[in-house]
């Protein structure tokens, strides 16, 4: 069995498997906007980005149900395309700024403590427990989660990519993490929202926005400081950490066509002038992404 098909098996008995679906991030909608460049020249180096561009994207909640609650305090991600031709920028990005896992391993033993409980329907939490001590570098993605109220909309939410790819800037080489920064700031649920919603809000909520204005977000580069690990997605970056924006995502509307239903939003599509991250999980994406949509086209 390939590395590949042994992460999505991990999914898939944790999550259960649903035709049709995603074997992560099952439940989610497509969307499309446009690239705006930054008014000045971008200090980091990046052709693309010099240019409005089209793009494409899909908004999701982390794990592999499709009747997932939209208050469930799991991740929310962002699968986001810049560009239409061969030089193109794929981003995988979490509303976590860190990873639950730092290599193929972590990632099915933290899915392998988590299967529910035939009993309970519920995981073990002896299980949990047990891993959380063996693996205290996947505690801080543990930890925002449970600090951190899930978005009042799409629109609200911080996007990181966990993943610290290379960059020039000013002619110089750096590693940064990527941030999209909502222009309406990060907005959690209150404790009556949690108590009051229904359980498929943020379709609409996201829909309510956009009759009235685009939602935007500023992709920005975070860029290391000397102590901060490039190679861990599980590692925090503390410190001061300057930041350059690149410009602006814009997503004006919902995207209903047959292409967003199977899009795969594969992360190993980068752009001249940007070069891969150097950790054990970026590797991982590609194959398991096309894995999974063989999966759920069979």
């Amino acid at each position: 069995m390939t590395e590949a098909a042994q992460l999505i098996d991990a999914l898939n008995t944790t999550f259960g498997r649903h035709k049709g679906c995603r074997a992560s991030h099952a439940k989610g909608f497509a969307v499309a906007g446009r690239f705006l460049p930054a008014p000045a020249e971008p200090a980091a180096n990046i052709p693309l980005l010099h240019a409005e561009q089209p793009v494409v994207a899909r908004f999701s909640i982390g794990g592999g149900k499709p009747g997932i609650s939209d208050k469930s305090p799991t991740v929310r991600g962002i699968g986001l395309t810049i560009g239409s031709g061969p030089d193109l920028w794929t981003l995988a990005l979490i509303s976590a700024p860190v990873f639950f896992a730092s290599s193929a391993q972590q990632f099915v033993d933290f899915l392998a403590a988590r299967v529910p409980d035939p009993k309970t329907g519920a995981p073990n939490p002896e299980k949990v427990k047990a891993f959380n001590i063996a693996n205290p570098n996947t505690l801080p993605h543990q930890e925002y989660l449970k600090s951190t109220s899930p978005c009042r909309c799409y629109s609200t939410e911080r996007f990181h990519s966990a993943h610290a790819y290379r960059f020039s800037v000013a002619d110089d080489p750096v590693a940064a993490r990527v941030l999209l920064e909502p222009a309406a700031g990060r907005v959690g649920l209150t404790e009556n929202e949690m108590a009051e919603l229904p359980d498929d809000f943020l379709g609409h909520a996201l829909q309510t926005t956009l009759e009235a204005r685009p939602a935007s977000w500023t992709l920005k580069l975070v860029i290391a400081n000397v102590a901060d690990e490039l190679s861990d997605p599980t590692a925090p970056w503390t410190g001061e950490n300057q930041e350059i924006s690149l410009g602006t995502i814009r997503i004006d509307k919902l995207d209903k066509s047959e292409d967003s239903l199977s899009r795969v939003f594969d992360p190993a599509h980068l752009p001249q002038m940007v070069g891969a991250p150097d950790d054990l999980v970026f590797p991982l994406r590609s194959n398991a992404y096309a894995v999974s949509k063989a999966r759920r086209s069979g």
